[in-house]
Formats: structure tokens, sequence, C-alpha cells
């Protein structure tokens, strides 16, 4: 019997190695923090409005998030976040440092935004700015948009009095 253990000692090993790998595992802690000045703002998320700021959010994949802020007064804001991986969190140093050492890693990325004052209500002599833009984004490609070549028509004459 006792010659029978020592042969199956590797695969006794790998069993109690096998078992025990579930009670590690996804030991980091990923929180992102969404303040803005003035605070209070609202905040969308991507796509989704999630709350105001100061505003937190666990989140588990890494990449590119877009968040917009809304406030009475003040413009609307909206930036393009970039959130890469630190580097104990890239494959495949992330299956020792998530799987096989779980020693509760922090990744907590914050993000300040400040908002204008808002300037007021579109004027006229705006108005061609705004549609030239606006002409730019319905031609955009999916790359991005592209300077628009439609000429803006001056705006009227003002009518003498």
């Amino acid at each position: 019997m006792r010659a029978r253990w020592k042969g199956d000692r590797g695969a006794y090993g790998l069993l109690v190695v096998a078992a025990a790998l579930p009670l590690g595992g996804c030991a980091t802690e990923r929180k992102l923090i969404v303040t803005s000045t003035p605070p209070g703002a609202l905040v969308r998320l991507d796509d989704t409005i999630v709350g105001s700021t100061p505003y937190e959010i666990a989140f588990d994949a890494y990449g590119t998030r877009r968040i917009t802020l809304y406030k009475q007064g003040y413009a609307t804001t909206s930036r393009q976040v970039v959130i890469d991986a630190p580097w104990y969190l890239i494959f495949p140093i992330d299956i020792v440092t998530e799987v096989l050492l779980p020693f509760g890693w922090k990744d907590i990325r914050r993000i300040e935004i400040p908002m204008a004052q808002d300037v007021g209500p579109v004027t006229r002599p705006d108005l061609a700015a705004v549609l030239q833009r606006a002409e730019s984004l319905r031609l955009a490609e999916p790359s991005g948009p592209r300077p628009s070549t439609v000429p803006v028509p001056p705006p009227p004459p003002k009518p003498l009095d």
C-alpha cells in the first residue's frame, strides 16, 4: 500500500492544487471615481445615466469609456477616458497575480472633470459655426469626423430701419 501512495503523490498534489484554485481568484478591487468642479453634476457613463458627482463605481473590464457631465448653468462636458490595465493585470501575469496570489490588489482610478460656466444660448453669429460642425458630424466616417467642405451660407443681412 505504501508503494502505491508514492506513485500517486503527483496526482494527489495536482488534485489539491485544483481544489484550492477556486478559493483564490479575482482579488483585485477595481474602482472608478468621477468628480467634477463644481460637484453635483449628473453623470452619464457610456450610454447610461448612473448618478451624480462625486460618483464611484466598481468595474470589471479595462478599455475606453465615455463620461458626460450635465449641470444646470454649466456647459455639458464629455470626455473619452482610456483605462489601461496595470502591469500586474496584463495577461499572462494576471493568472499568477489574481488566481494564485490573491493579495487584495487595488486599482482605483480618479477622474476629475472641470466644467465651464454656460455662455448662454447660441446666438446668430455662432449659428454658422454650429451648422458647419453639425454637417461635419453628419458626414462622419467610422474613423471620426472630417472637416466639412460644404460652404456655410452667410447670415442674412439685417433689415434697414
